[in-house]
């Protein structure tokens, strides 16, 4: 069966972990830079778009934060969404206009969005359900059209593709959890991808007690290596939400082996396909291709044909 509960941990997450241990730095540094380039180079994606953190909830709170989300603001969420959407959302003080989803795979659509659209509308979140990428093209022209952001919550989409592209990497942010049931596990964390250089920066302040996201020096504030690690300012408000070497060493092993991950998920998916196809009662469509590729956490719907 697709395994949601128990994450393919063994030796060679060990063997990475004891060279933290050996190198006497377990905070964040050499090894949470190697991890975010190797994540992003698997996404097909520039490094310099991404930040880890330590769970994709952080992440959908900061984006309630540099998106500045507030009491005039309307924000659609899928009406099958995660709890830690709407908790940042209404931390903010804005509204949550839940808007249906697909009957089918469960992913929110163009047409399901617009019906909500006021003056008052700001962002729109998007899941990409069980892995299945949600039809992003009619998305994005709507989003675009009404300057609303477009937030994709991939947690359970890692090397989700849609038209080539990464879900979580396709909108203005996007973001990955990496807990205990995800397909690629380090115990605890996340990553995120912003679009906006700028608006990267400012996010990457506010995960580590807004410290300057590059000292003079040019050594990031919070690794290892910084001589004068006790010379600091504070550019604005901030948390400590930052991802540590121990944990990225796991992230490091269990990219190695993800590709492997996704084809067995992928094998019971067409066995599970396979077996209920022979059954007349139920309504299983066929699996094409529409240059889209599932990571497979769940058996769902990716028929993509206009019913």
């Amino acid at each position: 069966m697709i395994n949601l509960f128990q994450p393919s941990l063994g030796q060679d997450e060990l063997d990475e972990i004891k060279k933290v241990f050996d190198s006497n730095w377990i905070g964040k540094g050499r090894v949470v830079r190697e991890f975010e380039e190797k994540f992003s180079k698997s996404l097909k994606t520039d490094a310099i778009h991404f930040l880890s953190t330590t769970s994709c909830t952080e992440a959908i709170y900061l984006s309630s934060d540099i998106f500045d989300f507030n009491c005039d603001d309307e924000i659609i969420v899928p009406s099958i969404s995660f709890p830690s959407i709407g908790s940042a959302v209404v931390s903010k003080g804005a509204k949550i206009v839940f808007c249906d989803v697909d009957i089918r795979s469960l992913n929110v659509r163009a047409q399901d969005i617009e019906k909500h659209i006021t003056t008052k509308t700001k962002a729109v979140f998007i899941t990409h359900y069980g892995g299945v990428s949600c039809d992003m093209d009619d998305i994005l022209c709507l989003c675009k059209e009404n300057n609303i952001k477009v937030i994709e919550d991939s947690a359970c989409a890692v090397r989700s593709f849609y038209k080539g592209k990464a879900c979580g990497t396709i909108g203005d942010m996007g973001m990955w959890s990496f807990d205990a049931m995800k397909t690629l596990c380090t115990s605890d964390g996340g990553m995120i991808y912003i679009k906006d250089k700028a608006l990267k920066d400012i996010a990457q302040e506010q995960l580590y007690l807004g410290l300057p996201a590059k000292q003079k020096s040019g050594v990031d504030s919070s690794s290892e290596g910084n001589a004068s690690w006790w010379e600091f300012e504070i550019n604005r408000p901030g948390r400590r939400a930052i991802m540590n070497d121990v944990t990225a060493a796991m992230g490091c092993a269990q990219l190695k082996k993800l590709e492997t991950f996704i084809s067995r998920r992928k094998e019971i998916y067409n066995k599970y396909y396979n077996s209920l196809i022979q059954l007349d009662w139920i309504d299983v469509p066929p699996i094409e291709n529409y240059e889209n590729e599932s990571s497979y956490y769940f058996f769902l719907d990716t028929d993509r044909k206009k019913r």
